[in-house]
C-alpha cells in the first residue's frame, strides 16, 4: 500500500516538472526548439509526454491528448518517474542513468544529449 502512494507521489513530482516545462516554453519556447531541434517522447511509468521541440515555441502533449496533430518523436526515453526526477533535477546525468540501465534510448540518441539544458528550463525557479 505505502509502495503504490509513493508511486502517485512521485508521478505527481513527474507530472509537476512537465508542467514547468510548459512555462518554460510559453515563456522561452523559440530558444528551447532553437537548442533541441527535435521531438521526444517521454515514456515514465506507463505514461507518455510528447515534448516538441522541433516546430514554433514548442508544444508539450500530456499522456494520450497528441491525437493526429502531434509530430512523430525522433527519440524516445524510457524510464521510471524517480529516475526522471533525479535526471530533471540535475542529480542524475543521463549518460550514467542510461549505462546503469535506468534509461532506455529508441532513435536519436545524440539528440537525448541536448536534453539537460532543456530539462534544467523544467526546474522550479526559486523565487527570491
Amino acid at each position: 500500500e505505502r509502495k503504490r502512494e509513493r508511486e502517485r507521489e512521485a508521478m505527481a513530482a513527474s507530472k509537476e516538472l512537465f508542467k514547468g516545462l510548459e512555462q518554460a516554453l510559453s515563456k522561452e519556447g523559440e530558444k528551447l526548439v532553437k537548442m533541441f531541434k527535435g521531438v521526444a517522447l517521454f515514456k515514465i511509468d506507463g505514461q507518455d509526454f510528447l515534448l516538441d521541440l522541433k516546430n514554433g515555441s514548442g508544444k508539450l502533449y500530456f499522456d494520450g491528448s497528441s491525437g493526429s496533430g502531434a509530430p512523430k518523436a525522433d527519440v524516445t526515453l524510457t524510464m521510471s518517474d524517480d529516475v526522471f526526477v533525479k535526471l530533471a533535477s540535475g542529480k542524475l546525468q543521463p549518460q550514467m542513468a542510461f549505462i546503469q540501465g535506468k534509461l532506455k534510448i529508441q532513435g536519436n540518441i545524440a539528440l537525448s544529449m541536448k536534453l539537460t539544458p532543456v530539462l534544467k528550463a523544467a526546474q522550479p525557479k526559486a523565487s527570491l
